[in-house]
């Protein structure tokens, strides 16, 4: 809860920053709002080691096939947090075409991580009958 405080504390102040500064220096408004952003999102990854104890715990229940299960769930997720945060500074930067080739990328490269799994369960149909 914190941290959430303090990163939208820290993004209102960016923004407003940036509106100051927009009208004399576009290109330094979205280097402002890259460095706040850059520096939210490192600071959100501490939040994470819960997630990695978390991890650990459901792949010893799972077993030998945990890690074929989580390990795509969580490149998913960093995915989705990359493309996500490449895509809106594209955008921010008035940069609406290659911001949906990141979006394609980023499905690209969340479909390939889903693969593993996916033909592991088809298999396990495929056994069953």
């Amino acid at each position: 809860m914190e941290l959430i405080l303090k990163a939208g504390a820290a993004a209102l102040l960016c923004a407003l920053t940036g509106l100051l500064i927009k009208k004399h220096n576009p290109e330094a408004t979205l280097l402002l709002g890259a460095a706040a952003s850059a520096g939210i999102l490192i600071a959100s990854l501490g939040i994470l080691n819960g997630f990695q104890e978390l991890r650990r715990q459901l792949e010893k229940m799972l077993g030998a096939g945990g890690e074929l299960l989580i390990a795509p769930i969580v490149k998913c997720l960093a995915i989705a947090i990359v493309t996500r945060f490449a895509t809106d500074l594209c955008r921010d930067a008035s940069q609406n075409a290659l911001a949906s080739a990141v979006e394609m990328a980023g499905t690209a490269c969340a479909m390939t991580a889903v693969l593993p799994p996916l033909l592991s369960v088809m298999k396990m149909i495929g056994e069953l009958t």
